[in-house]
This record gives structure tokens, sequence and C-alpha cells, in this order.
């Protein structure tokens, strides 16, 4: 595989997660349950409690961080086509835990809490993309 097609590919494969993680956040329908006058504080406990799911994706972005080491060092080798598979595979793996952030907003969404941690939750998991990208040294 050349790079710029294993580029354009991860490029692809990287706009379609976002769509995935991203979409039942404007699709899916607000306040389906009323949490009543709980919702403030409610609010606030999910949102940290959400917010902790950004640890998780620590070890998938080291996992992604040494891979693309690996497919810069296996340049111009026969080693590159199996580095690139690599690096596509630890990815989609790595998205995966990116994902989580916005599909707890989803939830927070139908569970009727404050606006602002629906919000600040979505907008978490484009940030998480956005250091998942490859970089252009690669191309």
């Amino acid at each position: 595989m050349k790079p710029v097609e294993a580029r354009r590919t991860l490029r692809m494969l990287w706009w379609l997660q976002l769509a995935v993680a991203m979409l039942p956040v404007w699709l899916l329908p607000a306040a389906v349950y009323d949490l009543g006058e709980q919702t403030e504080t409610a609010s606030i406990v999910f949102f940290v409690v959400a917010l902790s799911l950004l640890f998780f994706n620590n070890k998938p972005f080291q996992r992604f961080k040494h891979a693309v080491i690996a497919v810069g060092a296996a340049r111009g080798t026969s080693q590159e086509h199996a580095a690139w598979q690599h690096l596509m595979h630890l990815r989609l793996q790595a998205l995966w835990f990116a994902c989580l952030p916005a599909w707890a907003a989803t939830l927070a969404k139908i569970l009727g809490m404050e606006l602002p941690v629906v919000v600040l939750l979505a907008i978490s998991t484009p940030v998480l993309f956005w250091l998942y990208r490859t970089p252009k040294q690669l191309s």
C-alpha cells in the first residue's frame, strides 16, 4: 500500500467514524426521561463521571503513537505495508475509545441533563479525534 493510498483510506475512515460518534448526539430526541428537580445535581455528577472517560484514551493513544513511529521507521522497506495495516488497526481501536464522551453526551441528552453537559461532552470527541489524525510527515 502506497503512503498516499493509506493516508486517503485513513482520512476516509476518520470522517466515517467521527460521523458514527457524533450523529447520535444530534439525531436522538432530548429529554425522553425527566429527572425532575434533581437535573442540576445529576448533571454535575454525570459530567464528572463522563469526563473521566477521557482517561480511557491513554493506552490507545500510546499504542497509536508507537505505530506512527513504526510506520516512519519502516518507510521504503518491505515492512511498510504491514506497518500501515497495523497503524490502521490500532487507530480504529483507539477511535472507538474516543467515541465514548459523545455517546455519554447522547445519554445525557436523552436523560434531559443540562445543555452545557451535552455540548462539552460532545465537543470532547472531535478534540480526541484530532489527536488521532495521520501526521503529514508520513505522506
